[in-house]
């Protein structure tokens, strides 16, 4: 059979079914065991692993219904022994050794595993020379010296139509490392197309695409692997709803036990910050799945926002006790360290994630944080920027250099990183806080207004905008409001049934009593002077309060009733629960961006 007879014969044998239909669960099954197969045959560990990891969630097939294996052609036949060496050679990681042997095969495997070893081999002096001759911090100037040989050689088969799915796949990685983003997308959408179960494909298209925008224009094939793809992408863009729709209608459509979508739910919760939801995931995958290591990593992260230090302990042992070399483990490691404050500990431990992967973004990320605790501001820029490079969408780095340029004291630089952040993120007010602050430092009170109003809107984490967005309205003599904002902000606080920050709490208080009193409100200006009370810092004030106020009572000074003054404190909460009256709330929508 000639090349191409040879190509539509594989593409034949592997081709997903119409889009999202999921009838066929044994269809579906046989071929995930095919491209599991033909994946280890070509050494793409990965991709076999995930087709084998989702065949294995469902139900096992009868002897008779099991997959023949691949048939060969004249041209595997010619090129078998040479290919069983190289094999051999190639999964002991001696890549040189592998292309010497497999040279001028020409069936479509062995060419692959010829083109492969030489790109593995380029990449594996590429990483030896950085570990041995550079800091963790310095990667981006070793370049792998097999690139745009391999690039030109692909693209002459590529213009004759001569490479296969996995062919492409290939194609597609060495466009993108050497930065032709552009090209990367057209090619890895071909592979996908020729050869959709290849789920290597699919990944590599995720990390190019960057918004909603670009997914739409992107003409992909109608298959079941599509949904799979689609859910992946969700999550990356933190599109969560649609992601974790999507993952529900595939656990619906049989994929129930697949630790794969598990682990991909647990990290959507992560990623909008249901932690509770995330961790009661992750602790069911565990016992699922026990000495899983991949996205450990996500769920350390998890436990170090809880501070659940025993659990991290146990965590950061039990992953030692399974592969210690393992870029999740020194993750994991680090976190452990981070939440005992020994950073330099936490640092060394990030460090030595990224000698095991360069492009591995968490650990980036996290050695940035860790810089940031130790005040090496530039370290960390130069970390966050290096997480950047590996992966634009990654808000928390953006977010990061925000920070530290805001240490720096350089406003506009914070506004722009904060600014991308938030374009990540618009529904997190922890970025859009940021982004008032810094309106605030560069004078911009209108648009700082406008973020605080919309961090307050979105549901504001930290309980923080409300304050923020009062002591805006109190620099701006406009009383009204301030007074207006520090209402919803206690009734926000005690609406939770805890007080967190009592700073915050009796600043308000202390401002609305003075403004009760100016507006000559001494039911209202009592109740709060007393609340001033409970506090350390406001107790003195508060009294003196109280003091005048008696005094004007005695004096014969009687309430005033003219005055319109904001909806007063909820009956719970004043103090001497004096009834309180209900005027209709103050018009805010001047501050609604």
């Amino acid at each position: 059979i000639g090349r191409a007879g040879a190509m539509a014969a594989a593409a034949m044998v592997v081709t997903a079914a119409g889009g999202g239909d999921f009838s066929d669960l044994r269809e579906i099954k046989k071929q995930l065991l095919n491209v599991a197969e033909r994946s280890r045959e070509r050494g793409l560990q990965h991709s076999g692993k995930w087709a084998a990891e989702l065949a294995f969630a469902l139900e096992p097939l009868p002897l008779n219904e099991l997959p023949p294996p691949p048939e060969l052609t004249e041209e595997d036949a010619r090129d078998l022994d040479a290919y069983t060496l190289a094999k051999s050679y190639f999964d002991l990681k001696e890549y040189d050794r592998a292309a010497y042997f497999l040279q001028g095969c020409k069936s479509q495997k062995a060419y692959f595993l010829y083109m492969y070893s030489r790109y593995l081999s380029g990449e594996k002096k590429k990483d030896d020379e950085t570990v041995d001759s550079l800091g963790p911090l310095e990667k981006g100037q070793v370049k792998n010296e097999a690139l745009r040989e391999l690039r030109v050689e692909l693209s002459k088969k590529h213009k004759a139509q001569e490479l296969d799915g996995f062919g492409l796949y290939l194609y597609g990685v060495v466009l993108r490392k050497l930065d032709l983003v552009k090209e990367a997308i057209d090619v890895f959408v071909e592979a996908a197309h020729v050869l959709p179960l290849h789920w290597g494909a699919w990944l590599e298209l995720c990390n190019l695409i960057t918004d909603k925008e670009m997914l739409k224009f992107l003409s992909l094939p109608d298959t079941w692997m599509k949904e799979f793809f689609l859910a992946h992408i969700y999550t990356e863009l933190q599109l969560i709803e649609e992601a974790l729709q999507k993952y529900q209608s595939l656990i619906d459509a049989g994929f129930s036990k697949s630790t794969y979508i598990i682990s991909q739910i647990a990290v959507a919760y992560h990623n909008i910050r249901d932690i509770d939801k995330a961790l009661s995931i992750f602790n069911e995958l565990r016992k699922q799945d026990p000495y899983r290591i991949e996205n450990m990593d996500t769920f350390s992260n998890l436990l170090y926002v809880r501070s659940m230090k025993p659990e991290l302990s146990y965590l950061a042992h039990n992953l030692c006790e399974i592969d210690k070399y393992r870029v999740e483990t020194c993750c994991v490691i680090g976190n452990y360290y981070s939440l005992r404050s020994q950073h330099e500990k936490a640092a060394l431990y990030f460090q030595r994630a990224l000698k095991l992967n360069p492009r591995y973004l968490g650990a980036w990320t996290l050695m940035g944080h860790e810089y940031m605790e130790m005040k090496n501001t530039s370290a960390a820029i130069q970390a966050y920027r290096h997480a950047i490079e590996v992966n634009k969408r990654d808000y928390r780095a953006w977010y990061g250099l925000g920070q530290t340029y805001e240490i720096l004291k350089m406003p506009f630089y914070c506004l722009y990183y904060y600014r991308r952040a938030h374009q990540l993120r618009p529904n997190d007010s922890r970025m859009l806080v940021a982004l008032g602050e810094c309106y605030e430092k560069l004078n911009q009170l209108v648009e700082a207004k406008k973020c605080y109003w919309r961090a307050y809107a979105v549901g504001d984490v930290e309980k923080m905008a409300l304050v923020k967005l009062a002591k805006l309205h109190e620099q701006l003599n406009e009383s009204e409001q301030a007074a207006q904002c520090y209402i919803k902000y206690i009734q926000d606080i005690y609406s939770c049934g805890e007080v967190v920050e009592h700073l915050e709490v009796s600043t308000a208080f202390r401002y609305l009593a003075q403004y009760y009193f100016k507006c000559k409100l001494w039911d209202e200006a009592s109740a709060c002077a007393q609340k001033c009370c409970a506090f350390n810092e406001t107790r003195e004030e508060g009294k003196a309060l109280l003091r005048q106020i008696l005094q004007l009572r005695n004096q014969g000074e009687t309430s005033s009733t003219d005055v319109a003054a904001p909806f007063f404190l909820p009956a719970s909460l004043s103090a001497n629960n004096t009834p309180t009256r209900r005027v209709s709330p103050l018009n805010l929508s001047s501050v609604t961006p």
